[in-house]
């Protein structure tokens, strides 16, 4: 039983190294962008997909009926659509306020 949890343990710090090491990555490239007066192009570019990705249905058997295909199926794939919604409710309100990216 130790070995299996020792197991588990290893697989959640390589889980959790590989999404900080996204994060930093992303964070860093959109430094780079708005440094080169880039970003709001980029933002162009970006935003379609990831308005055709948030506002897709949920794939998977019993996505819709709250059945074990929900929790099973569309589970992640539910916190990707809700983190990208918060995205693009963010560059939204960037855009009504004026912040829209670039200097």
């Amino acid at each position: 039983m130790d070995e299996v949890m020792n197991i588990l343990l290893i697989r959640f710090a390589i889980i959790v190294a590989g999404i900080a090491l996204l994060v930093v990555a992303v964070f860093s490239v959109a430094i780079m962008l708005r440094r080169h007066g880039r970003l709001g192009r980029a933002r162009g570019l970006v935003e379609p997909a990831l308005r055709a990705w948030a506002d897709r249905p949920a794939a998977g058997p019993g996505a819709g009926r709250g059945g074990l295909g929900a929790r099973r199926g569309g589970g992640r794939s539910e916190l990707g659509r809700l983190a990208a919604r918060g995205a693009l409710h963010y560059l939204d309100q960037a855009e009504t306020r004026g912040t829209g990216g670039d200097r």
